[in-house]
């Protein structure tokens, strides 16, 4: 609080030295991202759509150290301003952002993280035009300390956070209502996946960035996935042809938040399952710190053969281009959910606690499945997520059973399942499709 009222009271001299330098044309613009992977690839549509109304101007975003790299090769995005929050805590944190942002010399800033140092900090590096969000769930500091921005924009309980990012862009005299999103594969991506999948595994059709940088289509283009190829040799030219024809199954192993996990019990259920009714390879997926998970999982498979591991062995630039050969991808709601979807890649998004009205998969075949019988979902919003279940039992994801998954896999992939398969009780998922 000492800080909001502290810049309560040089606001005033804060505001003429700003009005001074304030320039008629917009040169730089700053974005403050912070948040984790799938919130980063949910503010692409902001990068995209600031650049085609502003196409000269420099824009430079704020990202933490795991996201930074989903801009690394995003053509929108001028500069990259690698930051942990943690290091702003305390008088000396903030006078050294205020240092770095004052020099960069912004004309507006747009901070998408609703937060105390992300408030007064672009007011104390002089910058004159500062949009920013206020969200569903705050406190009064941060209430009261949005009156320090020149602009800000509510955000409503039951609308998408990206619709908000569009109301805030308003301000910049941007208006659009497109909020595809988007994720940027390196130039030697490929070439490791095909590696992965082995030698027979088709590449895609690259689209070219406005800097000759390899691509990935955009959310709500029209793309044809082709299922991929698996590890394999020897065969023959027939053998093959079935082979690629087969679907490629990917499956999150993990979550950045433990509430939201699947566990690695059920997914070696769903796996198990998976390979004893249909005929497909399976891709398991996750970061470094999940190759425990995944050696729990693979150690439980009847049919490993049919399992590539490939956890802790992509990074976020490659990631997508394992992402969109897939023919299908699950996933608890996390940020690698959002990468699918982003590509266009048909999903099944088991949410779990999270709260779909604020953030959600919108692409054209994506399933979510989600408890609609329990009080307590949802209980993890974008601004506000807890940890830990209040219940103890974490029973939005614990009751979602592996035959009501399957029932999901059997629709999107057109798929009919010998009589064995049963789905016990009524199915609590729905499709979400867009015309």
């Amino acid at each position: 609080m000492i800080y909001v009222l502290l810049s309560y009271l040089f606001y005033p001299f804060l505001s003429l030295i700003t009005s001074l330098r304030r320039k008629t044309e917009i040169k730089r613009i700053l974005v403050i991202q912070t948040a984790k992977i799938g919130d980063m690839i949910c503010s692409t549509p902001v990068f995209r759509e600031i650049k085609k109304k502003y196409p000269a101007v420099k824009l430079s975003v704020v990202a933490n150290p795991i996201t930074k790299e989903l801009l690394s090769y995003n053509p929108y995005v001028d500069e990259i301003i690698e930051l942990d929050t943690k290091d702003i805590r305390g008088i000396t944190g903030k006078l050294k952002l205020i240092k770095l942002l004052y020099r960069g010399k912004y004309d507006i800033s747009l901070s998408l993280n609703p937060s105390i140092p992300f408030t007064i900090v672009p007011l104390w590096a002089l910058i004159a035009v500062r949009i920013a969000l206020l969200p569903d769930f705050c406190g009064i500091t941060l209430k009261i300390a949005s009156g320090l921005n020149t602009h800000y924009v509510r955000h409503e309980t039951g609308k998408l956070v990206s619709g908000t990012y569009m109301e805030m862009l308003k301000v910049m005299d941007v208006r659009t209502d497109n909020i595809s999103k988007e994720v940027y594969k390196s130039p030697d991506a490929d070439k490791k996946i095909e590696h992965i999948l082995g030698d027979i595994s088709p590449s895609p059709t690259p689209l070219p960035s406005r800097e000759g940088k390899i691509l990935s289509p955009l959310a709500g283009e029209t793309f044809n996935h082709i299922p991929s190829p698996f590890v394999g040799g020897g065969k023959g030219e027939g053998e093959l042809e079935r082979e690629v024809n087969k679907p490629l199954l990917g499956i999150a192993v993990s979550s950045g938040n433990k509430l939201k996990e699947l566990g690695s019990k059920k997914i070696t259920e769903l796996i198990n399952t998976l390979l004893n009714n249909i005929d497909t390879r399976i891709v398991l997926i996750g970061s470094d710190a999940d190759r425990t998970t995944a050696d729990r999982i693979l150690s439980s498979i009847n049919r490993k053969d049919k399992v590539i591991n490939t956890v802790g062995e992509l990074s976020l630039t490659e990631l997508p281009a394992l992402i969109e050969r897939l023919s299908l991808f699950m996933g608890v709601d996390t940020g690698i959910t959002y990468m699918a979807d982003a590509l266009s890649v048909p999903l099944i998004d088991i949410a779990g606690p999270s709260d779909m009205s604020d953030q959600r998969p919108l692409g054209r075949n994506s399933t979510i499945i989600q408890r609609k019988d329990i009080s307590c979902i949802p209980c993890s919003h974008t601004y506000r997520a807890p940890y830990s279940c209040g219940r103890g039992d974490r029973i939005c994801i614990t009751s979602v059973s592996v035959s009501e998954i399957m029932e999901a896999v059997r629709k999107l992939l057109n798929l009919s399942f010998p009589p064995r398969i049963k789905v016990r009780g009524k199915l609590q998922w729905e499709s979400r499709k867009r015309d």
